[in-house]
């Protein structure tokens, strides 16, 4: 057996040292993940457009009863199009509204709509109305 590995080794091949205990092939180490819940708010403000399907800046609630459209998250233009009335709107949370950019081109602006930002113990946030 020397003579075995004697040869082995004038011919350049190194010994190799006792190998550790394999590790378990499906052990997995334990990673601690962030709680997404509690640091993400998802969809606190919407920006889809339900009627023209795009996403604009101007999105906001309506309950109207336009019966030529279900839609009822619709942005400005659309609102506009549809001939929905201001006073149909529910909510002021849209980047236009915020800014006190929002102006009707169809019918008075009501300005009495408060606008409440979300704070971060919020409930949750309804995003499939």
């Amino acid at each position: 057996m020397n003579i075995l590995k004697d040869a082995l080794l004038k011919a350049g091949l190194k010994p190799t040292q006792q190998a550790k205990a394999p590790k378990d092939e499906n052990h997995r180490e334990h990673i601690p993940k962030k709680k997404l819940t509690e640091t993400v708010v998802h969809q606190e403000q919407r920006n889809f457009c339900e009627e023209c399907s795009q996403v604009r800046p101007d999105v906001e609630f309506y309950a109207h009863k336009n019966p030529t459209s279900e839609a009822e998250w619709i942005c400005l233009r659309c609102a506009d199009q549809l001939q929905i009335l201001d006073v149909c709107r529910r909510t002021a949370q849209s980047d236009v509204s915020i800014k006190r950019m929002f102006r009707r081109g169809y019918g008075a602006t009501v300005r009495d709509i408060p606008i409440t930002p979300r704070s971060k113990n919020a409930g949750p946030v309804d995003g499939n109305r």
